[in-house]
Formats: structure tokens, sequence, C-alpha cells
């Protein structure tokens, strides 16, 4: 088990039936365009799209002082086709203790169960391979799709926000958590009794 801070500069691969998760390179910039350019994708972030994400070339020409030391960022890769479609990243990450999660896919590869694969599987290395305790997101209310991910990769709604501050407009939004606990808990429990035996 490493710090979080270690993956920064070792970034994990990692796999599941359907997809890579790699970091990005400038060879994936033109795959990052059919999700970052977007813009209907934006309604549901609370802010409008960048000058980067229009031209996601720009993401590889800042310099080391630029990258933030509290992101990781995943490319979602189908292995079928070797496409880039999509991210889940890990950032405001605060005392290699919690982080927050977001995600987004090129709207051709939708509703097709990827983006809940691909954090199914950040959650795994999280809780397994980093002392990370707790995960967490907000999602707008009305991003049905969002929310069901949330769900269907073991997150629980903490309550909803109305009308608060949401990245750059005020909108309703529920608060979702994971914790190391409700993932390891029962597997831990079941090490403890193993050791006890001995």
């Amino acid at each position: 088990m490493e710090e979080l801070s270690y993956y920064l500069s070792h970034f994990p691969t990692l796999e599941t039936d359907r997809l890579i998760l790699r970091a990005k390179t400038p060879s994936d910039a033109e795959n990052m365009k059919t999700y970052m350019s977007d813009e209907s994708l934006y309604k549901y972030w609370g802010r409008n799209i960048t000058r980067q994400e229009r031209d996601p070339s720009l993401f590889f020409q800042r310099s080391i002082k630029n990258c933030r030391p509290d992101h990781l960022s995943w490319g979602i890769e189908l292995k079928k086709n070797h496409r880039l479609v999509g991210e889940v990243s890990l950032f405001d990450i605060e005392n290699d203790r919690q982080a927050k999660v977001g995600y987004r896919i090129a709207a051709k590869y939708q509703n097709m169960g990827f983006v809940t694969e691909a954090l199914r599987r950040i959650v795994r290395f999280c809780f397994e391979q980093t002392g990370l305790q707790r995960l967490e997101a907000e999602v707008m209310t009305f991003n049905v799709a969002s929310n069901r991910v949330m769900t269907k990769c073991g997150f629980v709604c903490e309550g909803t926000k109305r009308q608060a501050k949401f990245v750059s407009i005020y909108a309703d939004f529920n608060i979702y958590g994971l914790l190391r606990s409700d993932i390891m808990g029962e597997r831990a429990a079941c090490a403890d009794e193993k050791s006890l035996d001995r």
C-alpha cells in the first residue's frame, strides 16, 4: 500500500473486462475532443467549457509547474478498439485521506456501463492500494445517469443541498460518500478473525 501522492509520479494502469484505465498522452488529444468539447456535458458541471477543453492538445503543453498535486485522471480506453472515450478523475485530494471523484464520457458511449465499470475499478484501487478512507462526489439532482452511477458503485447519498453553490452556479445537488469501511469492513473483519485463529 502506498500513499496516494506516490502515484502522482508512478501512474497506475488499471484494467477491467472491457477497459484499460491509463494516463492520457498527447496522441489522445483528438479522441479527448469527442467528450471534452461537447458543450452539452457542461450543463451538469456548473460551469462553461474552457479553452483547454475545446482544444485538449493544450493540456499537454503545460509545464510541470502547472500540474496539480491533488489530481489523478485516468483515460478510459476501450479494449476492443483502443479508443479513448472518457475519463475518471480523483481531485481535491486531502492529506492522502479523502478525495472527490468525477467522470465524463463521449455521448456515443453513454448508457453502456463503461463509467460504472471504470469507477468501480478506481474505487477498488483507492481502498486496496492507497490509504484513502473516503471518496465523495457532488451530482446535480437532475443528472439522472450520474446519480445512477453513484448508487451502482455503492456510494451513499448523504444529503441534498438546495440552491447551493455548485462550481459557478447555484443548483440543487446530491452529496455522495463512500468509506473504506463500507467496502473493506467485512474483508478486514475476516482477516482479523483469521489472525486470531493462528
